[in-house]
């Protein structure tokens, strides 16, 4: 599966605006920022629709706030859902400062999260 350059692009300068100097790595059929050894935010595309979007590890309370909103959806690679991540369909990220705000709270999150093994 492809994943948007564009919104990589994009993901790319909001962490490095953000003072943010994470690896790319692809991961899970997209691209994954691993800020230190964990992931924080990634490109991918909606399985079901084929929409681009972003994965963003905020943490399961921001999660179920975030499932409020129309361009959320649980992420769930192969069917199982992962408490910590949404995804963040395209529509939710037209402008910059949309965008900032997803990336800002995985940025924010991920001294919480913990190391997969």
């Amino acid at each position: 599966m492809a994943y948007d350059e564009y919104l990589a692009d994009r993901v790319r300068q909001t962490l490095s605006a953000n003072g943010v100097n994470a690896e790319a790595k692809r991961l899970m059929g997209g691209l994954c920022f691993v800020l230190n050894d964990k992931m924080c935010v990634g490109i991918s595309q909606n399985k079901k629709t084929g929409q681009p979007g972003i994965i963003a590890r905020i943490g399961e309370e921001k999660v179920q706030e975030a499932l409020q909103k129309p361009y959320c959806h649980v992420f769930s690679p192969a069917g199982r859902p992962m408490k910590d991540f949404i995804f963040i369909e395209d529509t939710g990220l037209d402008s910059e400062d949309e965008l900032a705000f997803w990336v800002r709270q995985a940025i924010d999150f991920n001294p919480l999260a913990k190391r997969s093994k």
